[in-house]
């Protein structure tokens, strides 16, 4: 799993759990209105099933994030449930765009990674020579010609 996408469904449940103390802050100043002044008991009960749809929805994203994002192909499901219960619950909460967000991040890398060892006949590797040769070509040790038939060597 990209580590950015990683991080965005972690602040997602976050966000998820905000929400339950937001619902439990609805259900208390209703009932500390004077009760000519309250508003209709509808919103009480929708703000209970709101806390239990934000519940499960920050422990299906951490269930499906769990070691370090090694399953969550696997658990793609979970995932997907939690997407959708957020969605029905309020599509325009915080949760619900990090989580649409999060579809569309595939491959994207906007969190660097670690220093990983460079394997030999990686594309890290490559990158890591080319860099090397427009140094080399930059600071004038490399004349034009031989940059190019070094970078031709590597492509």
């Amino acid at each position: 799993m990209n580590k950015t996408k990683k991080i965005l469904i972690l602040i997602a449940a976050i966000f998820s759990i905000a929400d339950v103390g937001l619902s439990i802050y609805d259900i208390v100043t209703f009932f500390m209105a004077k009760p000519e002044t309250r508003p209709a008991v509808f919103y009480v009960v929708f703000s209970f099933i709101e806390i239990a749809a934000s519940v499960a929805v920050a422990v299906l994203l951490i269930m499906s994030i769990w070691k370090n994002g090694t399953l969550f192909r696997s658990r793609y499901g979970l995932y997907v449930t939690a997407l959708v219960i957020s969605i029905i619950m309020n599509l325009i909460s915080i949760t619900s765009l990090l989580l649409i967000i999060t579809i569309f991040l595939s491959d994207w890398e906007w969190v660097k990674p670690k220093d990983e060892p460079v394997v030999k006949g990686s594309q890290r590797e490559k990158e890591q020579l080319i860099a090397n040769l427009r140094d080399r070509h930059n600071k004038g040790e490399l004349s034009d010609e031989e940059f190019q038939e070094e970078l031709a060597k590597l492509l």
